[in-house]
């Protein structure tokens, strides 16, 4: 049993011949071609760099990969951004605009505010005044 097995790794070692018949057909064999055939047999050198080739291109190739993979990434982080920064800006513009209207809006005389104790501070025209031109202000600023 051991003398089968060692036998059959012994072959399976066996070297692999790639050789062209007369009619020109190429075969690969693991036993050497006939005399008619023409050998053609790569040399241990020849295999090395075309080892080494293919390992420079794999390296090229997953280089590129990594590069257009982080642009992506990077693209799609960017992307994020803008768009958290234009929900933002929507979102200030929505309450300018809702502060300019409650300020503007005659039927309601009296607008107040909350102060630091949580206490409401009634404004007076003057501060009413004071505030309608800061939220107009806001509106320019945020709604553009």
């Amino acid at each position: 049993m051991v003398w089968g097995v060692l036998a059959f790794s012994a072959h399976a070692h066996a070297d692999l011949y790639k050789w062209t018949d007369a009619q020109g057909k190429v075969h690969y064999t693991d036993q050497p071609p006939t005399l008619n055939s023409q050998t053609i047999k790569p040399s241990s050198a020849g295999q090395g760099e075309t080892t080494s080739k293919a390992k420079q291109s794999l390296d090229a190739r997953d280089q590129a990969y990594q590069k257009r993979s982080k642009e992506a990434k990077d693209a799609r982080d960017k992307a994020e951004k803008e768009a958290e920064q234009a929900r933002i800006a929507r979102e200030n513009c929505d309450k300018a605009r809702k502060n300019l209207s409650t300020l503007q809006n005659a039927s309601t005389p009296r607008i107040y505010t909350t102060n630091a104790a949580g206490q409401r501070v009634y404004m007076d025209d003057s501060a009413r005044e004071s505030a309608l031109a800061s939220s107009q202000k806001s509106v320019t600023q945020f709604c553009k």
